[in-house]
Parts: structure tokens; sequence; C-alpha cells
């Protein structure tokens, strides 16, 4: 397929999202926040516009690639589903040989498997399944509901912890080095929604400080806001280019630097962004009559799911300094 034609099929599902969105999922964010319950008609619309199933690795680059641009979409869009879940379970569960069954999907990330639980699993108990990695080398596909008590994230996303005793296992198989690649596409995953949600927070910042008057004029003309606006948007374009990068690098060889890199540059990015905008804000960006906060709760969130970025910033120094100095150049200009 060529890259016009690649990027005509990519706007037109864009488009198609935009179109749900503005039919079924007007204050959707709101309406869920620290709620219990699945957002049925919104994900069903998601599915029957095919949305649900992209990104598997027979689809090659243009599955992950239009996954991924998704997946940033629905982020921007505050979008209260599991549609990244849904996609990363699909995408493990295809590696793994394992059948993969209808509905909506999550995945307990790897680090908060321990003890006979797994805890922090997005929508564990409304999902048809959850993908779980039981040793290094094993993932299952786990029925938690009834198996899972109650719990939100920051961002008031459902997060709950599953008692892996009473889950009914649904099916089990053998992938080398599961945890981590579980680890690294669930970063990859978060690293593609911080930019999403990244670029909802400038545009937010941008309304406000042209709509916004103080002294008789719009507080975009006063030099500080330019200066904090700038630097927000330079943080956000930094971390949704180190995203957009691992993307095509997981896409081409299953790049696990790269993903740690994304993860911890967009986390990085994700906390001076959210900073610069309630500074820009006021107190107003905490109010429920402004929707900034339903995308800097996400920020706050994710930024710590799947490893957050002081993790991934260790093992990119590791990496690096296992390569040995000879390789160091080499190491750091192929990863951007």
């Amino acid at each position: 397929m060529s890259n016009e034609t690649e990027d005509g099929v990519r706007d037109l599902m864009l488009r198609s999202l935009d179109r749900i969105v503005e039919e079924k999922a007007e204050g959707a964010a709101q309406k869920a926040d620290g709620k219990p319950g699945f957002p049925a008609a919104l994900w069903t619309a998601l599915e029957e516009a095919g949305m649900t199933a992209l990104g598997e690795e027979n689809e090659g680059d243009l599955g992950l690639g239009n996954a991924a641009a998704l997946i940033e979409r629905a982020a921007y869009h505050t979008l209260p589903v599991p549609l990244a879940e849904t996609i990363l379970a699909r995408r493990l569960l295809a590696k793994a040989g394992i059948d993969i069954p209808d509905g909506a999907l999550s995945v307990a990330p790897p680090s908060a498997n321990r003890d006979g639980k797994a805890a922090g699993v997005p929508w564990a108990g409304s999902v048809a399944g959850v993908v779980v990695v039981t040793s290094p080398d094993t993932l299952a596909l786990v029925d938690a509901r009834g198996a899972s008590s109650p719990g939100f994230n920051m961002a008031g996303e459902p997060r709950q912890t599953i008692d892996l005793a009473r889950a009914k296992v649904v099916a089990s198989a053998k992938l080398a080095e599961a945890a981590k690649i579980a680890e690294a596409e669930g970063a990859l995953i978060r690293a593609v929604q911080m930019s999403g949600a990244m670029s909802r927070v400038l545009e937010h910042g941008l309304t406000w400080a042209n709509d916004r008057v103080q002294f008789g004029r719009p507080i975009a003309r006063f030099q500080a806001i330019q200066h904090l606006m700038a630097e927000l948007a330079a943080e956000g374009a930094a971390g949704s280019a180190s995203a957009l990068m691992a993307v095509e690098a997981m896409a081409e060889r299953g790049d696990r630097l790269s993903a740690a890199i994304a993860k911890a540059r967009t986390g990085e990015a994700a906390g001076r962004v959210c900073a610069i905008a309630h500074e820009v804000f006021g107190a107003m960006g905490f109010t429920q009559e402004h929707t900034l906060h339903y995308a800097t709760r996400r920020l706050w969130s994710w930024r710590n799911e799947f490893g957050s970025e002081v993790q991934w910033q260790a093992e990119i120094g590791r990496t690096i300094a296992a390569g040995g100095a000879d390789n160091l150049w080499a190491t750091l200009t192929a990863h951007g």
C-alpha cells in the first residue's frame, strides 16, 4: 500500500472516530469519572466501525501504525473505554497463539502481578478477558468477572485487583519473554495515549489564553504566558515524536529500547505539560465545569502505568552501558 493510500485510510478512520465521539460520547469522561459501569453504547459503536481489532502483527506496519493513531485520537478525546487495552491484549494473544475472544479485553501490568493477585488492571471486572503474565515466559487469558475488587486510578478510570485464585483461566500458552514483551508494548501504548492527551491539553491552553482577558487584553499577549505556552508545546512535541518513532521501531523490529525511551520521555513531558497548563489556567483547570483536568489527570495516571519514567530511564542507562563505549554513538543515533 502506498504512503498516500495509507494516509487516506488513516484519515478516514480518524474522522470516523471523531464522528462517533460527536454522536455517542458527549460528556462521556465526566459521566464515567470514578463511577462503576461500562459504556456499552460507545463501545458497540467502536466495534461496529472495526476500531477494536487493529494492530495485530499479521497486519504488518500498517496495523500497528493505524492502531497507534486511533489510540492517540481516543486519548485526545479522553474516551472512557478500554480501546488501548483491547488492542494491546489482542496483540499479545496473537503472539502467544491464543484464540482471541469477542468483546473488550484488558491486560494486567506484569510488574503488578504478585502474591496471587494482579493489581491496577484496567476494567478487569467489565471485560470479556484479561491477559495475565503468569510466568516470565507464559501468558494466560482469564475471565476476572466476579474475581476482581473495584478501584479507580487518579483519572477515575477503573483499575481493579484480580484474585487470580478465583479467576477462570480460559487459555494459557508459552511465549518467550512474555513479561518483557507485555511490559514494553504496554509502555508504548501508554506513551501513545499520553501523546494524544498532551495534544488536547495544548489545545485547551491555547483557547484559554486567547479567551481569558486580564488588564484589558487576552493573557496570550503577555510575554510570560507566551513563554509558558511555547514550553508546553515543545514538551508535548518532544513526547509525541518519541512515541511516533517508537511505534515505527516496534512495528519494524520489536525494539524494546525505543519503547523505553518513548515511555520515559512522554512521562517526563506529561509532568511538565500538566504543571504549565494548570499554571496558565489557575484554579479554573480543576473545576468540574472545565474539561482540562480530564486530560491532565489521565496524564498523571498513565505516566506511572506499565513503568514510570524513572524505571524506564534506569533500563535505558543499563542497556546503553552494556553496549559499551564503542557503541554509544551508534545506539544513540539509531534511537533518535
